[in-house]
């Protein structure tokens, strides 16, 4: 049976990516926030994430097999960098190892820390909490602002995660959502704050899944159990290497360091 690499919220640190690139496996798999995102860079950022994407990441992903998700932190004009590169499964289910899939989605629930691409409400009737910072979205013409009620019509995770969930069998799907599902323990912000996806917890609650692998927050590194459903955080990859190893014979998770 196959075994593949899992990481996330690497946010461009090269160590991390060469050694992840250089481990044995039959699959590399990202789940999110990918590329630089120091802080105080403003619109500048986005130049630095495209040029990380084109002339470092781009490359690593055609090294191997290798399925990713962008997350909140990456702009989604900056990801436009990687088309061609590895298998990119935002919203969709494609053939993975030993005949199962996997499927992917990059959306958070909206964050006190500044909206942008890959926010979204979490359900309907659902209350964003107060967004700090700008809302922006990124596109081939830069950065631009956005209200939110302009986020509120790009639709729930809970609706997207609806319409992934009938695009393969979920029993033979391995999922990887940049948000954790809510109240997991793998969502806790290093205040206490948990700050996961009820949507994420209802369809893997409903669906059942046999894995699903996550990010975003940093503070809560850990492999916990929904049902069936095996769930995963690595933690970040942005102070140290952090990183699983996941066999498909059994599920079974190693963590890396």
């Amino acid at each position: 049976m196959s075994c593949f690499l899992y990481a996330s919220d690497v946010h461009g640190r090269e160590s991390t990516y060469e050694r992840l690139f250089g481990m044995e496996a039959d699959a590399i798999v990202l789940g999110g926030d990918l590329l630089p995102h120091p802080r105080g860079m403003g619109i500048g950022l986005l130049d630095l994430q495209r040029r990380f994407a084109r002339e470092f990441l781009a490359p690593c992903l055609r090294e191997r097999p290798c399925y990713w998700i962008l997350g909140n932190d990456d702009w989604a004009a900056a990801g436009a960098e990687l088309e061609g590169a590895g298998t990119p499964i935002h919203g969709r289910a494609v053939p993975f190892l030993d005949g199962t899939w996997i499927a992917g989605y990059s959306c958070v629930p909206v964050t006190p820390f500044g909206m942008k691409d890959f926010d979204r409400f979490d359900r309907e009737g659902w209350d964003a909490p107060a967004a700090y910072g700008r809302c922006m979205r990124s596109g081939p013409e830069g950065l631009v602002p956005v209200s939110l009620e302009t986020v509120r019509g790009w639709g729930t995770i809970e609706g997207d995660l609806e319409r992934l969930g009938g695009l393969s069998d979920p029993a033979r799907t391995v999922y990887v959502m940049h948000a954790p599902p809510l109240g997991s323990g793998l969502d806790v912000l290093w205040d206490g704050r948990p700050l996961g996806s009820a949507a994420v917890r209802a369809f893997l609650e409903k669906r059942r899944p046999p894995l699903s692998l996550h990010g975003h927050i940093h503070e809560s590194p850990g492999v916990r159990r929904l049902g069936p459903t095996v769930c995963v955080n690595p933690g970040d990859g942005l102070s140290e290497f952090r990183a699983v190893r996941v066999d498909l014979e059994d599920f079974s998770v190693t963590p890396l360091r």
